[in-house]
């Protein structure tokens, strides 16, 4: 299993969940946990995957 974590700040966290439940959708809808935390004022994601595959094309597509 592989965590995806990836940094938002709140006016953005809805688009951003959104834009991340697309993607899931388009990869086959793959079993996933999510986490959130506030770090700093932003909210941290943490996406874990049990595929490493799937993983790697997530953080590709949402991990600056």
């Amino acid at each position: 299993m592989r965590v995806v974590e990836l940094r938002t700040s709140r006016a953005e966290f809805a688009d951003a969940l959104g834009q991340m439940r697309d993607w899931l959708d388009r990869n086959g809808r793959p079993l996933v946990r999510f986490e959130t935390e506030t770090v700093d004022g932003a909210i941290l994601v943490k996406v874990q995957f049990e595929e490493d595959a799937l993983a790697e094309r997530f953080a590709q597509e949402f991990v600056d």
